[in-house]
């Protein structure tokens, strides 16, 4: 099967990611997408240097730009600048991959942006530091650059909520890797963003849906005596418990015995109807078998006969305590209150 022509396969490939990528709020960058689908390499780069100069470039919107800068740098044929480009989209985004099926001339400097970033560890990183914390309230947040092999951060941007006040924003420079702001509360919540040299976000740490916590010590404290006293009576049963455990083997003792008695009980059923069985003549004699055949049959089933009974009874009795074992194991907790004593738990 022959293979698309290259105009048209990037052609395809461009009209992919411009569907793929949707709407954005940086208007060069909606341009540059409509210039390369009409193939205008020249143009979309100078449309994508405007979209990266212009401020306040969210990360998914600043990866998207950095993408397509490598792609339009490879189709002009100038593959220092395209693994430039791939170097700072993979030192922010490690696991991207390529929105659609470019040439070898786009593929190749990607890849080799990919090594680079691997060999070098130049994967950016951002992480919270230690909060700064008095017994009583939490005075302070910091993060820290642990990575920054293209010295692309400038500053931070902590979005803040102290004790349930209104979020407020701050920002703070990088100094040798660190930011901190001040704050004042027994609980924050707080998360930040790590920006460029033109406030684009190039990582963050929490999110708003999902804010960092810190709590002052001395509620941290509160909540843990909160807890019932120590002495006070509480136990508890679970499905790993020492009761439940003992469960287990005498029920399944319980199963082995029981399906021993049924073998001997089977055994006595059939030598008694070897004896039953055996055919008679006229005079309702036994001629299939001989007087003393027929005794030993006898007594096997006798003797097979009580043997059942005896397991059968070891099997019950053994079944009794296991499942005593398992109620006592069941998930209950006795504690003490003011007015007497309390008994929580569920039926197993």
């Amino acid at each position: 099967m022959s293979s698309l022509p290259p105009l048209l396969a990037l052609t395809t490939a461009l009209l992919l990611v411009s569907q793929a990528w949707g709407q954005t709020s940086n208007p060069e960058l909606s341009r540059a997408r409509q210039l390369l689908d009409g193939l205008h390499y020249s143009e979309a780069a100078r449309a994508l240097e405007a979209a990266r100069a212009r401020p306040g470039n969210d990360r998914d919107t600043l990866v998207r730009i950095l993408e397509l800068q490598g792609v339009v740098a490879a189709m002009l044929q100038q593959p220092a600048k395209a693994r430039a480009a791939f170097q700072t989209l993979v030192v922010l985004a490690p696991d991207h991959q390529l929105t659609g099926d470019y040439a070898p001339r786009v593929v190749t400097p990607f890849f080799e942006a990919k090594a680079w970033v691997a060999d070098q560890r130049a994967a950016l990183r951002l992480e919270a530091a230690p909060a700064s914390k008095t017994d009583a309230t939490i005075e302070g947040v910091a993060v820290q650059v642990t990575t920054d092999v293209l010295k692309l951060a400038r500053l931070v941007r902590f979005h803040l909520n102290a004790d349930g006040a209104p979020w407020r924003q701050e920002e703070s420079p990088l100094v040798e890797g660190r930011a901190s702001v001040a704050v004042k509360g027994e609980r924050v919540q707080w998360w930040a963003e790590l920006l460029d040299e033109r406030q684009a976000v190039l990582a963050t740490v929490g999110s708003a849906t999902s804010p960092l916590r810190e709590t002052a010590p001395r509620l941290q404290a509160l909540t843990a005596t909160a807890k019932p006293p120590t002495g006070t009576p509480e136990l508890e049963g679970s499905p790993g418990s020492p009761w439940r455990t003992a469960a287990y083997v005498f029920l399944g003792a319980a199963a082995g015995t029981g399906a021993a008695g049924g073998y001997f009980g089977w055994r006595s059923r059939s030598a008694r109807a070897e004896v039953e069985g055996a055919p008679v003549d006229d005079r309702g004699l036994t001629t299939g078998l001989t007087q003393r055949e027929a005794l030993v049959l006898d007594q096997r089933a006798r003797s097979s006969a009580r043997l059942a009974n005896l397991l059968f009874g070891v099997a019950g009795a053994t079944a009794l305590v296991g499942g005593t074992f398992w109620v006592l194991g069941a998930p209950v907790t006795v504690s003490a209150t003011p007015s007497g004593v309390t008994v929580g738990g569920e039926f197993p």
